[in-house]
């Protein structure tokens, strides 16, 4: 029989919500009959390798979600509810420090991407594990432009090697922790895990996605959200 190895999802949700222009923010935002947080989280707690989930959220918000929130959240396997930092890699070091010590593959999950589906996760998971990191991403499908600073083309990129990254990102805990304190003082700021361990000399591997693995960030994309989980429950 296959061991089943233990899993902690790290899942930041505590940015500031500048570009949706909403009186909330973004992980709250309602999706279908619920607010977005609780359809990221879904699609991880039935996953048996997945032991707990450590939610990062704006430190003006803990109190309010863990009022409102936290016995409902303990049945996603929320474990912990802790205060994000200034940046995104600020919450994700918090949620680092935070996991069990049994843990072996920790994965970190934007808070406002609920379209994923559970394959990826798995495979995700099992890729992290055989190869220790991975990513989930899909190829560049546009013509890439680079240009200078007055907006004239310089080059036209070569796109068969590029990759949109998404999230899950998963990694064996070592390779993670490692990463994270080699960078934890620097004034550099890193747009997500896989470069911060890429830059710690790890290779990393992709697993290719989906377009409907959206991030929403603006309103346009929470209504492409709501027409893509429309079309789910129509299936």
């Amino acid at each position: 029989m296959k061991k089943v190895i233990n899993v902690s999802v790290i899942i930041p949700a505590a940015g500031l919500s500048v570009r949706m222009k909403a009186n909330k923010r973004k992980p709250y935002l309602v999706l279908g009959e619920k607010p977005i947080i609780f359809h990221t989280l879904e699609k991880f707690f039935e996953i048996p390798e997945i032991k707990e989930i450590i939610l990062v959220v704006n430190k003006d918000d803990v109190s309010s979600v863990t009022e409102e929130w936290s016995s409902t959240l303990k049945n996603y396997k929320v474990s912990k509810i802790i205060p994000g930092g200034k940046r995104r890699q600020d919450s994700v070091y918090q949620g680092i420090l935070q996991i069990n010590v049994d843990t072996e593959i920790v994965l970190v999950h934007d808070g406002v991407r609920p379209m994923v589906n559970r394959n990826t996760i798995e495979t995700v998971i099992k890729k992290a594990e055989e190869h220790g990191a991975a990513i989930v991403a899909t190829q560049m499908k546009s013509t890439v432009k680079k240009s200078a600073p007055d907006l004239n083309i310089i080059e036209t990129v070569p796109r068969h090697n590029l990759w949109m990254a998404q999230t899950p990102q998963g990694f064996r805990r070592n390779i993670l922790l490692n990463a994270y304190s080699n960078i934890k003082n620097t004034d550099i700021e890193y747009t997500d895990d896989a470069e911060v361990v890429e830059k710690s000399g790890y290779t990393v591997k992709i697993v290719s996605g989906s377009d409907d693995n959206i991030k929403i960030t603006t309103r346009e994309d929470l209504q492409l959200a709501e027409s893509l989980l429309l079309s789910q429950t129509q299936r």
